[in-house]
């Protein structure tokens, strides 16, 4: 299965369209009454439609042959139609039962939560459906299982991702997070900064984009169009990160990015990639530029450097720039702006740690984002009408290295009345 969600079961409501499709009107009645309160699943394979899972123990010894279901177990699986049921069975078939053989405690984990209440868990190809053009810097996430709550307007999560499958995590990992004292941001309605769009600190690049940096094709490009060899990609691969992302109430762009690398070395070490950078923009008729009235704006306690802007052919208009910054003696650091101008102050200098055990901070507005049309892919309509959105990773209690393929994670989302109709 690429996803498997539960449910809750309320015999005091009309039962879900699923089950209707399913198994008809009248058997669905029957059965979502002997349900009760108790939990109920459905999945999505390589098919495409969704099946529904019941316990095997409401199931009845006889139903209608129209009805396409199989017993697997403790329970009852149903699909559209005998093919539908057909595909499932063939790629059962196919995968090995990973719980009965796995000795990892983040499948065991996830298979309590899907079995005590509302959770969900994917695998990449429902990651990759879902969200389309940023899959890319979601590979941390590519095999998650978390559990649900929701409270009045809120909705929380926690649980377990991993750019591995859960089954494959070693057996002294443990599904908790290494700092118990995991932080929590209250997702306010009203915010200081209302252009904002979305914010983020990552522990390093390579949380983000590492499966990117490493593509043949990217890497050729890398090396053969900007000069980033092997040892160059690793350093920016290890460097911390923070951005926002905001809007444009005017200009060519309808939003602008802000992020700051701490670069250790400064610009001594990166002063022939940037060159080469500068000659391939000319190159496309970009002009370069230093934005004196932006340079001016910063703060005199800040070390600012090479503060260099381009402009686009013909409007002249700024798409992007960069800038060196050292603040205290703090290790220098790298600023590059996409859409505006640079402007290193907008981003804070201090890091996540990574003695407490935090490895990544987001926050967003996904209501403004999919107004925008900064969202695709289908997501469901409960995250796209949200008015903020919160996710933290965490490095995992039983980590033994700093090469990390598992983390746990948690997050809110706030709802909004549309979203809850």
């Amino acid at each position: 299965m690429n996803l498997l969600q539960s449910f809750e079961g309320d015999s005091q409501r009309a039962p879900p369209r699923l089950w209707n499709e399913r198994l008809g009107i009248k058997l669905a009645k029957d059965l979502w009454r002997h349900q009760g309160r108790g939990i109920w699943w459905k999945a999505w394979a390589d098919d495409g439609g969704a099946y529904l899972i019941v316990p095997a123990i409401i199931w009845p010894n006889k139903v209608n042959v129209r009805v396409a279901s199989k017993r697997l177990g403790d329970f009852v699986v149903v699909g559209s139609d005998a093919l539908h049921r057909r595909l499932l069975i063939q790629g059962l078939e196919q995968q090995p039962d990973q719980l009965s053989v796995s000795t990892s405690d983040l499948l065991r984990h996830c298979k309590s939560a899907l079995e005590a209440g509302p959770a969900v868990m994917w695998r990449p190809a429902a990651l990759a459906s879902i969200s389309k053009s940023i899959a890319p810097i979601l590979q941390f996430a590519r095999f998650g299982c978390i559990s649900l709550r929701s409270d009045q307007n809120q909705l929380s999560w926690q649980g377990v991702v991993g750019r591995l499958s859960l089954a494959s995590a070693p057996a002294y990992l443990n599904s908790k997070p290494s700092n118990n004292r995991s932080s929590t941001y209250n997702l306010s309605a009203s915010r200081d900064d209302e252009s904002l769009l979305l914010k983020l600190q990552a522990e390093n690049v390579d949380l983000l984009i590492g499966g990117l940096l490493s593509k043949p094709v990217i890497v050729n490009s890398l090396e053969t169009n900007y000069g980033l060899q092997l040892d160059s990609r690793q350093r920016i691969a290890a460097a911390p990160l923070s951005l926002k992302m905001s809007k444009e109430p005017k200009g060519s762009f309808m939003a602008s990015l802000q992020m700051k690398l701490k670069l250790p070395k400064g610009p001594s070490k990166w002063q022939s990639a940037i060159n080469t950078i500068t000659q391939r923009l000319e190159e496309r008729g970009y002009k370069k530029g230093v934005d004196l009235a932006n340079k001016n704006n910063h703060n005199i306690d800040e070390d600012i450097s090479g503060l260099t802007i381009w402009r686009q052919p013909g409007d002249e208009a700024v798409i992007g720039g960069w800038a060196w910054q050292q603040q205290n003696s703090l290790p220098t650091s790298l600023s590059i702006a996409l859409g505006a101008a640079p402007n290193p102050t907008s981003i804070s200098s201090h890091f996540l740690s990574p003695v407490h055990g935090e490895v990544l901070r987001f926050t967003a507005d996904p209501a403004e984002l999919n107004r925008l049309g900064l969202l695709d892919g289908l997501w469901p309509t409960l995250v796209k009408q949200a008015g903020g959105i919160s996710v933290n990773l965490h490095s995992l209690h039983g980590s033994k290295s700093k090469t990390h393929h598992w983390w746990w994670m948690h997050g809110q989302l706030r709802l909004e009345p549309a979203s809850l109709r």
